[in-house]
């Protein structure tokens, strides 16, 4: 949804068409079945798609070529996009983003956003940009979209159902298919660490500091029992997160998926954090209390 409020926003300044793409395996649930994909149809509809297009796999949808590839080679092939959009902390997106480059000899934009007001360019961290003056093709991936306003509820969009011939590629073999749990989010996560969950004065600042930066304060089952987060905001070391923004603070441990920036409050060797764009070194709750002082002077 995050991509397909970014292909709205570009469409609309472009005068482009948007087309939402969905793969679907079980033939019963065709457009028009309110049990099936008649709910996406209109979920879609409402997120600012100006058509709907459908995909039929007799393979199982998972995130990977070989199940789909045929299915999402059907819809390319009968789109012919200049611009295709994927989330960037999407399952699917790190397997079908750079293939659909590849096969139709696009730009490939790993950390887009929809930046500009009157003429939308998508522009990556690293520098490469699409804009509607550009020739070529491109395919991006997107890690956050402006908000687009509200679409009237009595939404109907035209709808194309493809059927692709082939089922998946048969030189691989699916394993039994587990879908990825991703808690996704938009703006910034802050992760408290279990041995500081107990003092009530880091936990009354990780709480402050998350209502400065409107951010979800997350941690694991001992931040839980001890009251410093509610039961939803539980996270396990492999429940993966896609934020803009993380802030772990003490020996927090999260998975981080997409192209999040990391921040650590009371950074520390026996941390394992693979990539870290910042950090505030010594204590934690000397770091974060600094840090909050200083965010409520601004």
């Amino acid at each position: 949804m995050v991509a397909l409020a970014a292909g709205r926003h570009v469409a609309s300044s472009w005068g482009a068409t948007l087309y939402a793409a969905v793969l679907v395996h079980d033939p019963d649930h065709m457009p028009g079945d309110s049990k099936g994909i008649g709910d996406i149809e209109s979920a879609l509809a409402k997120g600012g798609a100006d058509k709907v297009v459908v995909a039929v796999s007799k393979s199982e949808i998972a995130p990977l070529w070989a199940a789909i590839g045929n299915a999402w080679q059907g819809v390319i092939d009968h789109l012919r996009p200049r611009l295709v959009l994927f989330g960037a902390d999407a399952p699917s997106s790190a397997e079908l983003g750079p293939r659909t480059a590849a096969r139709i000899g696009a730009r490939l934009l790993l950390r887009a956003r929809a930046s500009g007001i009157d003429d939308v360019e998508l522009r990556d961290r690293d520098g490469g940009y699409a804009r509607a003056s550009d020739g070529g093709a491109a395919v991006a991936m997107i890690g956050r979209a402006a908000r687009t306003a509200a679409v009237a509820d009595d939404c109907d969009v035209d709808v194309v159902v493809l059927e692709p011939t082939g089922e998946h590629d048969p030189r691989v073999e699916l394993g039994p298919i587990t879908r990825a749990a991703i808690a996704q989010t938009a703006g910034t996560v802050i992760a408290l660490g279990d041995e500081l969950a107990t003092d009530p004065k880091v936990t009354a600042a990780a709480q402050k500091l998350a209502t400065l930066l409107d951010a979800h304060l997350v941690g694991g089952t001992a931040a839980r029992r001890a009251g410093a987060i509610d039961k939803p905001a539980v996270v396990e070391r492999t429940t993966a997160l896609a934020p803009e923004l993380c802030i772990t603070i003490g020996a927090a441990q999260v998975d981080v998926a997409g192209a999040a920036s990391v921040i650590k409050i009371g950074a520390t060797p026996t941390n394992r954090v693979t990539a870290v764009d910042g950090s505030l070194a010594g204590l934690a709750d000397i770091g974060l209390a600094e840090l909050v002082k200083k965010l409520e002077r601004l």
